[in-house]
């Protein structure tokens, strides 16, 4: 029998609930890995709803100070839709976070209820993925296209710049993390470092964001490194609608398949420029 919403147990998630996440996700899906779950919860925190021991629904946010953070990860069980599960976990997930302005992303299913919530929508993130071919040929460059080589130690301060100053906020954290995980590459102009991307293990494969640049033309050699570098391997990337790259990737063999809406909650901090986000570090994480 499937329990009432009088029986449901909310808590906060501890490294002990991965295995008990993972189907959570894989009934609604999402390709996340347990590798995923985990990289995700260390980099933040997270609430549960739990009924007879299972895992019925999540959320999880990450704060990058204390004015700001990112959400995401919302899922309730399709056995468990309709019962108020994702108003109650978003109840904690705001009470937890106090003042902080919030972002998201939203499919289209849950954008009413961050409405209700006070999110409002700001952006939209598209989808490219797919399985690229190993002899796959890309578009050469165009002009001068820079610089682009993989990222060495000494580069850490100023990817770490140059990702807040895109970004509006501090995320040594998770760059930290990304970069143990997974690897960057730097794009230079007059030997100076203009630009960054990172490559780390997701999913079906491998994710590439955040990227951050201060031109499409910087963000396109910096994907391209790593599309040349994981050919043959199945490759995601998520970008910001208005990042001009979306007809670009599907040239080159990673086709939209789907959209989000960008909301936030309160302000999005300011961001001084001329450093862009063009590829999100995720869905979630922003």
């Amino acid at each position: 029998m499937i329990p009432t919403t009088a029986s449901i147990m909310v808590r906060a998630m501890t490294p002990s609930d991965l295995d008990g996440a993972l189907p959570l996700s894989q009934a609604v899906g999402w390709p996340y890995r347990r590798e995923d779950w985990s990289v995700a919860l260390g980099l933040g925190q997270g609430v549960l709803a739990v009924a007879d021991g299972r895992i019925v629904a999540s959320a999880l946010w990450w704060p990058y100070d204390d004015r700001f953070a990112t959400c995401g990860i919302i899922i309730v069980s399709p056995a468990m839709q309709g019962r108020g599960l994702g108003r109650m976990l978003m109840d904690h997930l705001l009470a937890a976070n106090g003042g902080r302005s919030i972002l998201l992303n939203s499919t289209e299913e849950g954008r009413c209820l961050y409405a209700a919530f006070g999110f409002r929508d700001i952006g939209t993130v598209h989808q490219h993925q797919a399985w690229l071919p190993a002899d796959t040929t890309l578009t050469p460059p165009s002009g001068d296209d820079g610089q682009v080589r993989s990222a060495r130690l000494d580069d850490m301060p100023t990817i770490l710049r140059i990702d807040e100053n895109a970004f509006g906020a501090r995320r040594t954290k998770l760059i930290t993390e990304f970069l143990r995980i997974g690897s960057a590459a730097v794009i230079e102009r007059n030997d100076t470092v203009r630009g960054f991307a990172i490559c780390r293990p997701f999913g079906l494969g491998q994710a590439i964001g955040p990227v951050v640049a201060r031109s499409t033309e910087d963000a396109r050699s910096l994907i391209r490194h790593f599309l040349q570098a994981k050919a043959g391997e199945f490759l995601r990337i998520d970008i910001d609608g208005e990042s001009g790259l979306g007809d670009w990737l599907t040239a080159q063999g990673l086709p939209d398949v789907g959209a989000v809406t960008t909301m936030v909650r309160g302000t999005r901090p300011p961001v001084p420029g001329p450093d862009r986000i063009y590829g999100v570090a995720s869905q979630s994480f922003g």
